[in-house]
């Protein structure tokens, strides 16, 4: 069973923003597929696991940039499992600009549902898994817990779920909660400022043609946004941390 691996790609024009550079959303995805690729590598991928009504959710997710590539230009990134446990798993990730320099890193953590009953499935009972596991950290602070939001803060957008959020299991696509956040800011905002970090952190889960509302808070350089259903259920937390 192998342990690390290490893909490249190239930044396409439809991952890029005005500024040419790769976009948080993008890159994200990118490295959520790389996670998905390097699962199926070791056997216990997603085709895998759908045949005995398995899946994995991501739970936590962090992506910290030094620099972003930008259109056309290769990056790679390399991926590993750090730990595992009954309930959850951390993967890593180290992205690498075209001269393979370091340029970022990601942490995410995993569990694992019966897609039948909803409930967490127990990792423990694959033992065969444990050998992906390589006990190597990263050098910046693993995702993050966002704590609870302020709750009486006005409703900055509105969204409902529609055909392009939803991924193969007919739920959100983790990074289309960030693209609703992204969405309620103006160019100016991207023009000043990158983002240097991203946490998210995913509660549950929002449905095709469920109506969502996102509220965001800033605070100096940082934003705060969670993301409620009609019945005020938090979705998602994010948080946002700028150059």
């Amino acid at each position: 069973m192998t342990t690390n691996h290490k893909f490249t790609f190239e930044v396409t024009p439809q991952d890029v923003d005005f500024t040419r550079r790769i976009t948080i959303i993008a890159l994200g995805n990118y490295i959520l597929n790389t996670a998905g690729i390097a699962a199926t590598q070791n056997n216990f991928g997603w085709e895998k696991l759908m045949e005995e009504n398995l899946a994995w959710v991501l739970s936590r997710f962090a992506i910290e940039m030094k620099s972003y590539p930008v259109q056309n230009e290769q990056f790679s990134i390399e991926t590993w499992v750090e730990d595992y446990s009954k309930m959850f798993t951390t993967r890593n990730f180290k992205i690498f600009d075209k001269n393979d320099e370091v340029i970022g890193s990601s942490s995410s953590i995993w569990a694992m549902i019966d897609m039948q009953t909803r409930r967490p499935f127990n990792l423990d009972s694959r033992v065969e898994w444990h050998r992906a596991v390589t006990g190597i950290g990263l050098e910046i602070e693993k995702a993050a817990k966002i704590g609870e939001f302020v709750r009486d803060l006005p409703t900055t957008a509105c969204h409902t779920v529609s055909y392009s959020d939803i991924d193969f299991n007919q739920h959100t696509n983790s990074m289309k909660y960030v693209q609703w956040l992204a969405d309620t800011f103006d160019l100016a905002k991207f023009e000043r400022q990158n983002i240097l970090r991203f946490d998210a952190n995913y509660m549950h889960e929002a449905l095709f043609g469920e109506k969502v509302a996102i509220f965001t808070d800033e605070k100096e350089n940082k934003t705060f946004c969670e993301v409620r259903n009609s019945e005020d259920k938090p979705l998602c937390r994010i948080r946002l941390i700028w150059n």
